[in-house]
């Protein structure tokens, strides 16, 4: 009994460590920028509206990645609206998906707990804080976005969400403490961006020297359609996109580009989508046509 427990409490005590040490440093940057702002109250009346899925994580349960996402998408120009997940199966139906998404510009799929392994054929016991009701709620939500032809960006579980949406699978980090030490940390990791990429348009391809993951869980096998489009160096899957159709504007990263928000080359990255949503307003209904 005591071996099966000292991992377990090794893992707790990390996981405290690492939200511990975010929940500092939100609070000196919020500290440094003159306290809590209302972020979107600044923004134009015509402002992008992003859907935004909610986040269910260890940090968005005391209210602080609602702030950093607020924020870097304020000084990008667009608006967050949270959706909430239905309490009725009825609601996770196309009619009552596509109620919800109208009038939006775009969908963004936060971080938060793990993806439920019942929908990919993964082990229940490698996963933490699932909510198979946030599951459903996504998967019906990028169904009906991608018909309604409207840029989505997912980020770490997002990321994860949108490859089971498509078939995919995903792989447990957590097991390998090499893999477990490099992603969920507050020290951050390079990542190499593939070219000729919709990531790479945006941010460059090659080396970005240091990005912020705090994910125990990572794509594997990949959905219909999905494409990795960028790599840790120990080959971990840290980007994807799907390109199924010609205009099509659907990309995901594994780390956490609002957790940096004084960094410009991942405000780029959440600019170029709300830049996408607002341009596509006038031709949201000219869907493409498959490859």
């Amino acid at each position: 009994m005591t071996g099966d427990r000292t991992p377990r409490r090794h893992r707790w005590r990390s996981l405290r460590r690492v939200a511990l040490g975010l929940i500092a440093a939100i609070g000196l940057y919020l500290a440094g920028r003159g306290g809590l702002r209302l972020w979107n109250a600044s923004l134009p009346a015509d402002a992008p509206r992003i859907a935004m899925t909610p986040d269910d994580g260890w940090l968005a349960r005391l209210g602080f990645t609602t702030l950093t996402y607020d924020q870097i998408f304020s000084r990008a120009g667009g608006r967050l609206l949270k959706l909430e997940i239905p309490d009725h199966p009825q609601g996770l139906q196309p009619p009552a998906i596509g109620k919800l998404l109208e009038g939006m510009d775009a969908l963004l799929l936060t971080g938060g707990g793990d993806v439920d392994p019942a929908l990919y054929g993964g082990d229940p016991a490698t996963a933490q804080l699932v909510n198979r009701r946030r599951d459903d709620f996504e998967i019906a939500l990028i169904r009906e976005a991608r018909a309604r032809n409207l840029p989505i960006l997912g980020i770490c579980r997002g990321c994860q969400i949108l490859n089971v949406a498509f078939g995919g699978k995903l792989v447990d980090l957590d097991a390998d403490e090499k893999l477990r030490a490099t992603h969920f940390t507050l020290q951050g990791h390079p990542v190499d961006v593939q070219p000729k990429s919709l990531l790479a348009t945006i941010v460059g391809a090659g080396e970005i020297a240091n990005v912020q993951s705090y994910h125990r869980q990572a794509v594997g096998h990949l959905g219909s359609g999905v494409r990795v489009v960028a790599r840790s160096p120990d080959r971990t899957v840290e980007a994807i996109e799907v390109n199924e159709f010609a205009n099509e504007w659907t990309l995901a990263v594994q780390w956490h580009p609002e957790m940096t928000v004084n960094d410009a080359l991942q405000l780029s990255l959440i600019r170029a989508f709300v830049d996408e949503a607002r341009r596509r307003r006038p031709n949201r209904a000219a869907r493409g046509s498959p490859r």
